[in-house]
């Protein structure tokens, strides 16, 4: 287990206000306080269904506090909180659609918070959209949302609280190990820090993707396609 946890751990609950004692956070974490104890000072690895508890309490991600030193993140600013859309605006500063290629779509999962990726990518603007919310096109690839044919173009529209999205909503999601890919999503994260991603062809098994994987997501709002849907 990396050793950034048990110092994270410690950093956060004495962050808390009124110097919260190690048996009141175990009390707010339902964990027992010997096991919490045991986190902070490196002699236990954490249970997985702890992790999440602590994520989630925190509102912190579970990579977060295996792999960075939170101490060098200013008091109180958290993650949830800061996620930030790398974004470009034409000569009058409105807010351009930006258009994902299907080249640039492995590129984008990498480079995705990336100005200078991001200002590579061709822009537009569609006037009937709204202006208040930021909106990006995406390709899709695969059978996987049929009717919605593979190389069709999904207008999507960014999210910034994913803890808001219904069950059932349609997206765009954005993630480390899958890419780029269309779903209909199920939300868990408040509870498990979970999505499970649907597909609507019945040929594909419906999986689950943790929170911390989640890099985008985005609001399906219309799509192109130069065929006529079956």
């Amino acid at each position: 287990m990396n050793t950034f946890f048990s110092q994270n751990l410690r950093l956060l609950r004495n962050r808390m206000p009124e110097k919260t004692s190690q048996e009141k956070l175990a009390e707010l974490l339902e964990i027992k306080k010997p096991t919490l104890g045991s986190y902070e000072s490196g002699r236990a690895e954490p249970k997985y269904a702890d992790l999440i508890k602590i994520a989630q309490f925190f509102d912190v991600e579970i990579d977060e506090l295996l792999k960075e030193d939170l101490s060098k993140r200013p008091a109180g600013i958290r993650r949830s909180n800061l996620r930030i859309l790398a974004t470009t605006v034409d000569s009058e500063n409105n807010e351009n659609i930006e258009f994902v290629p299907i080249k640039a779509l492995a590129g984008y999962t990498a480079s995705y918070d990336d100005v200078d990726f991001i200002q590579e990518l061709p822009t537009f603007q569609v006037p009937f959209l709204s202006s208040d919310k930021k909106y990006r096109v995406f390709p899709i690839k695969g059978d996987s949302m049929l009717p919605l044919q593979s190389g069709s173009l999904v207008f999507a529209e960014y999210i910034e609280n994913w803890h808001d999205i219904k069950d059932g909503t349609i997206c765009i999601v954005v993630t480390r190990e899958d890419g780029v890919v269309l779903k209909k999503i199920n939300n868990h994260l408040a509870e498990k820090n979970v999505l499970i991603l649907n597909s609507t062809n019945t040929l594909f098994d419906p999986y689950p993707i943790l929170g911390s994987e989640i890099q985008e997501i985005w609001k399906f709002a219309g799509y192109f396609q130069e065929e006529f849907p079956n």
